[in-house]
């Protein structure tokens, strides 16, 4: 990954803030560019040169081959980190190509698994009650975060899914901020729904979000290797706001929601 003019000093805002990415991929994607980083040492050496302490990662394999296969490799490769927590691929529970969702969601308790991807349009299944409201509901009861990344749901689906399962924390992620209009009004009646940083860059964006009372609702993210983690840090870096605030953003919230997890 080229860095060039993204390097940051240390005394920065990576340094001080304790960052926990909660959107990062291992793996050869289908659609990776040459060159792009893949490997789990890369991501290691990128995450050190940006000071990020923590990430959520899922495997390239979930997304683009079979979910089953990718959620075993991402948990062999990060099994015994600290610094890498793994995120499950999910599948709606009525296709029987992943156990039932009581068996499913206690398996990915026990191999600790912090979070979940769904990819309903690249895997073609809906995210409505009568296709996922089994494992939705098991994942709510142990406030699994799920993460959508955009292009996967319309804002309808959205806000469905959040007002049916109001304890679920729903991330969706690389949105951009023209997509305030409809998370503004959507986050009026559903505090279960976050968004990442990772293309939700913007002058002023966090003093915004603070002044709409919506700090709580944004989580450091990178979306790597799709994107260099140099604009998601750098919103963070270069914000005018107090040290706290960023430490709210930029690991605080995140390690809320993962302490909330319920072990059922």
């Amino acid at each position: 990954m080229k860095k060039g003019n993204d390097s940051l000093n240390e005394e920065k805002a990576g340094a001080v803030v304790q960052l926990f990415d909660c959107n990062c991929m291992v793996g050869k994607r289908a659609d990776r560019p040459e060159g792009e980083p893949w490997s789990l040492d890369q991501l290691k050496q990128d995450m050190a040169y940006y000071r990020i302490s923590q990430a959520l990662v899922f495997h390239a394999t979930s997304r683009d081959y079979d979910p089953a296969t990718g959620n075993r490799e991402i948990v062999d490769l990060v099994s015994g980190s600290d610094e890498l927590l793994p995120i499950w691929c999910v599948l709606p529970p009525g296709s029987g190509e992943m156990p039932e969702s009581e068996t499913f969601v206690r398996d990915m308790l026990d191999n600790g698994v912090k979070a979940v991807i769904s990819f309903p349009r690249l895997h073609t299944y809906s995210l409505a009650s009568w296709s996922m409201g089994k494992l939705l509901s098991v994942l709510e009861r142990c406030r699994i975060p799920m993460l959508l990344p955009f292009q996967q749901f319309d804002w309808n689906d959205v806000y469905t899914l959040c007002h049916e399962h109001p304890y679920l924390p729903v991330i969706t992620t690389g949105i951009n901020y023209r997509q305030l209009r409809y998370l503004l009004p959507l986050w009026q009646t559903n505090r279960n729904l976050y968004v990442d940083s990772s293309w939700f860059s913007a002058a002023d964006l966090i003093p915004f979000l603070k002044d709409k009372g919506c700090l709580g609702q944004l989580l450091f993210g990178t979306n790597y290797p799709v994107y260099t983690p140099a604009a998601a840090v750098s919103t963070i870096t270069y914000a005018d706001v107090d040290m706290d605030i960023k430490k709210l953003v930029g690991g605080g919230n995140l390690r809320e929601l993962i302490r909330n997890i319920r072990m059922e």
